[in-house]
């Protein structure tokens, strides 16, 4: 009884845990490291932002994502918490560093598709707004 009673009490402090950083993860915008993920975006070509001509793209790179997190800054509470969580989530889980241009993207998506279900109602047959 005594190893059920701890075993009962371990399980609930770890899922408390969970659900509060859970809760905070969305919280505030999150930090990333703009100078290493366009250095590391740099390096794949396909994800280059400007033509591969231009001298400085990580430069460029880096005023794109700082803009977008000025954007985010401004625009945070406006975004529901739980598309704050799965889009931060959703952008820390690539093999790069997460970007703020991707989290701000995601964000938008959430919400737009969220109004447009609530204008138009989900599709009966498939469950996804109709879009009509």
């Amino acid at each position: 009884m005594l190893r059920l009673n701890i075993a009962l009490a371990l399980g609930a402090s770890l899922l408390a845990t969970a659900a509060a950083q859970g809760a905070s993860r969305g919280a505030s915008v999150p930090s990333f490291n703009i100078p290493a993920a366009c250095n590391s975006l740099a390096a794949i070509p396909e994800a280059r932002m400007v033509d591969a001509t231009q001298p400085d793209s990580t430069k460029h790179c880096q005023e794109a994502e700082n803009e977008a997190r000025e954007q985010l800054l401004k625009q945070w509470s406006q975004f529901s918490p739980a598309d704050r969580d799965m889009c931060v989530g959703v952008s820390s889980a690539g093999s790069v560093d997460p970007v703020y241009t991707e989290l701000m993207t995601c964000l938008e998506m959430a919400r737009d598709s969220r109004q447009l279900t609530s204008r138009t109602g989900p599709n009966p047959q498939t469950g996804a707004a109709s879009g009509q």
